[in-house]
């Protein structure tokens, strides 16, 4: 006696249907989450630029600071344009903060922000790092 098996070559029309559907219900979260994830690494890379650029207005503070007259007088310079990155709008906003208590003590307290729409003063949309230090009157 002989049995007959029946083997499948191929796969039905509900087979590709149902393979479809599954795909499609774990490629498009995936997908969602890939453009997340670029997006989160392109304000990362933006965040790291700024903060060097907040760092930096910082320490260009210093060295002006380092001079008594220009202690004595000094005073926040406010906005600057950052002028040596020309493929991207940023901006720093450096304060100097005198100390009540201490006179010899000020606080650079220095914002670097994208301007992104270039009206020249940071929105809430925009990307910012903040830094902020402190520096004594030189002897």
């Amino acid at each position: 006696m002989r049995q007959w098996t029946t083997q499948r070559k191929g796969a039905s029309l509900i087979d590709v249907a149902v393979g479809a559907a599954v795909l499609s219900l774990v490629l498009i979260p995936a997908m969602q989450l890939m453009g997340k994830s670029t997006s989160l690494v392109s304000d990362m890379t933006v965040k790291e630029a700024l903060l060097f650029e907040a760092e930096r207005a910082i320490q260009m503070q210093m060295i002006e600071l380092c001079d008594v007259g220009v202690f004595d007088l000094a005073s926040s310079p406010g906005d600057r344009p950052v002028t040596d990155n020309h493929s991207k709008q940023y901006r720093t906003r450096t304060r100097l903060i005198r100390d009540p208590q201490i006179a010899n003590l000020l606080t650079i307290h220095c914002v670097a922000y994208q301007d992104a729409n270039a009206n020249g003063r940071l929105d809430a949309d925009e990307l910012e790092q903040t830094l902020q230090t402190q520096w004594c009157r030189p002897s």
